[in-house]
């Protein structure tokens, strides 16, 4: 899609260990690392389930609850089943993000400054222009929409989703099962 702004992100040596908590875009994004290193964690959307998004209307709805520095097993127990690629990049490296794929980011120790760019690109054209099957970015994406429905159906900013959801999935369950 066409690009839609850029951002850059300048830190001197105390910004070792800075971190971008574990959370998706809305927008395609290179990311390009000018001087220093990153380190990504990355998830794809298929993944989302295993990483717990806060619900929609939270603020930190394209957020994650899961810490992935001091994971919380009893809380999240299917974060163990979550499917991560690392990736460092260093100076001169760029990284394709596509639109909801979930990714941390930590600023690693480096003497100098570390500087990155990130170019985001618009992904509207997926939503008019969707294919069959859906990619996993779209399913994240109508998953999303049918939440904001369903809230906004009930006019309480999602309190009743999650209920609703567990009701609509036992009479799916129970109409497959015959």
């Amino acid at each position: 899609g066409p690009w839609q702004r850029c951002q850059l992100f300048v830190g001197g040596a105390s910004a070792a260990g800075a971190r971008s908590i574990l959370h998706f875009d809305q927008y395609d994004n290179l990311f390009v690392q000018i001087s220093g290193w990153k380190r990504f964690r990355v998830y794809d959307p298929q993944q989302t389930r295993c990483l717990y998004p806060f619900p929609i209307h939270h603020p930190l709805d394209t957020r994650a609850q899961v810490d992935l520095e001091a994971p919380d097993l009893a809380a999240f127990p299917r974060l163990s089943e979550a499917v991560c690629s690392e990736v460092l990049l260093g100076p001169g490296q760029a990284l394709f993000l596509p639109a909801y794929w979930w990714h941390e980011v930590v600023t690693e120790p480096h003497d100098g400054l570390t500087v990155s760019a990130n170019f985001w690109f618009a992904a509207v054209y997926r939503l008019l222009t969707p294919t069959r099957p859906l990619v996993p970015s779209m399913q994240c994406e109508l998953a999303r929409q049918l939440e904001y429905l369903v809230a906004d159906s009930f006019g309480d900013a999602g309190r009743a989703v999650p209920a609703f959801f567990r009701g609509l999935r036992a009479q799916v369950d129970a109409a497959v099962a015959g």
